[in-house]
């Protein structure tokens, strides 16, 4: 019998949820700054030199998501497996408090090494989105569980659109002023300190007030037929309609993220931003999304359907990402041209995410859905993996101007592989 969902057990998931995806956006509009602080040692520009690498700071901003992610996609399903064993709850407790740790040892880094090495295990930890996504599958009954997977989908969206806020309102002078000590070295510890923070309050709620949902021993959440190949199953799901938006998706997600790594990279290096300046960038692109996503996006649809909203997001963003990577080669528009452009970009996101993420949840087979899902969170993963590390070494091998030149193109190629219906 499913138990009955707790509010509070509800809530703790939720958080858990906002808490590790506030953990992949938090440090996005400080990376360049972070990196800049360390020397970059000897050897290692002897090795990037070998290799015809201008720029190797570029490529450790780019290394530091691929590390938060890649861990993840590695992490997610052991943690996932480990929690069928011995239960969600002491692996949701384990992972949160590693999760702080990890971000305790980010914020006092000493060297560049340690700073990789730290965000690693953040995104380590930080993969236990599947074993809380298992927990609201355990307490919401058949019937509701869409109910539940909405939570989650909140919570993502929340983390995303406010990680990158947060993270530069917290390096903001307003902010760092509160605080006796260097600047360069509040502005990479006081979001690290706070992600910890949020993370330790999670796991002292989750001790206090999270119940157990899958008792060591029972039988597994989701019971099940005999399951098919991996493979066999893969290319069943790939087939179709459903392929095509994955890979479309998959495209999108990897230039978009690529691009929001190297963002902070271009404003320091090629547009000579403060990081203020920065800091105000960031903030427009957050309120973009949020009024795009929490509002217009509903009422857009309604109107003219997802499939012709996905293919206007896609060209928006196309568009006004090649615009961001070449505006340091156009007659200088100031502050204003800049804003004027990343809401541009931004907008393309924030029509094309929930349009694509829309249709694919409307192919899937309703007692599917889950399933479907999970593997459109994990070309995501993969997306978000892979875009910050080739966004890094095109930008330090061809020049600043290449990762959005690339991201556009990404977004043109999604734009092709949609199904004719769409």
């Amino acid at each position: 019998m499913t138990p009955r969902p707790s509010r509070k057990s509800v809530g703790v998931v939720f958080a858990v949820i906002f808490v590790d995806i506030l953990g992949f956006g938090i440090v996005i509009p400080n990376l360049a700054y972070y990196v800049a602080a360390y020397p970059m040692p000897e050897a290692v520009q002897g090795w990037f030199h070998i290799f015809g690498v201008k720029d190797p700071s570029a490529v450790f901003v780019g290394l530091l998501q691929t590390a938060y992610s890649g861990l993840q996609l590695v992490a997610a399903p052991l943690w996932g497996r480990l929690s069928d064993r011995i239960g969600r709850k002491p692996v949701l407790l384990f992972s949160l408090g590693g999760f702080s740790v990890a971000w305790a040892i980010f914020a006092f880094a000493p060297t560049l090494g340690i700073l990789v090495a730290a965000r690693s295990l953040a995104g380590a930890f930080g993969a236990n989105v599947s074993t809380a996504q298992a927990y609201m599958a355990d307490v919401f009954p058949a019937g509701e569980r869409a109910k539940g997977m909405g939570l989650v989908g909140m919570a993502f969206g929340l983390g995303f659109v406010l990680g990158p806020v947060i993270g530069a309102l917290l390096a903001s002078d307003v902010v760092i002023g509160l605080f006796d000590g260097p600047p360069d070295v509040l502005r990479r510890t006081v979001p690290a300190l706070a992600a910890a923070g949020l993370s330790a309050t999670a796991t002292v709620l989750g001790l206090v007030f999270l119940k157990e949902s899958h008792p060591r021993g029972s039988a597994p959440a989701a019971a099940m037929a005999p399951r098919r190949p991996l493979g066999e199953r893969l290319r069943a799901a790939l087939h179709g309609a459903y392929g095509r938006y994955l890979f479309a998706y998959f495209a999108v997600i990897m230039g978009f993220s690529g691009l929001e790594t190297m963002f902070s990279q271009f404003n320091l290096q090629v547009l000579g931003l403060t990081q203020q300046s920065n800091t105000l960038v960031f903030a427009v692109v957050g309120l973009t999304l949020a009024v795009v996503q929490g509002g217009l996006i509903g009422r857009l649809t309604a109107r003219y359907g997802s499939p012709g909203i996905l293919r206007v997001g896609m060209v928006i963003l196309a568009l006004f990402t090649a615009a961001y990577g070449w505006q340091g080669y156009l007659p200088s528009g100031g502050l204003a041209l800049l804003i004027l452009i990343i809401i541009g970009s931004a907008t393309g996101m924030s029509l094309t995410n929930p349009s694509v993420l829309g249709l694919i949840s409307n192919l899937a087979d309703p007692s599917k859905q889950g399933a479907t899902m999970g593997i459109t969170a994990s070309a995501a993963t993969l997306g978000r993996t892979l875009g910050p590390l080739v966004a890094g070494l095109l930008y330090a091998r061809m020049g600043p101007p290449w990762p959005f030149t690339v991201g556009a193109a990404l977004a043109v190629v999604a734009l092709m592989l949609l199904p004719r219906e769409a």
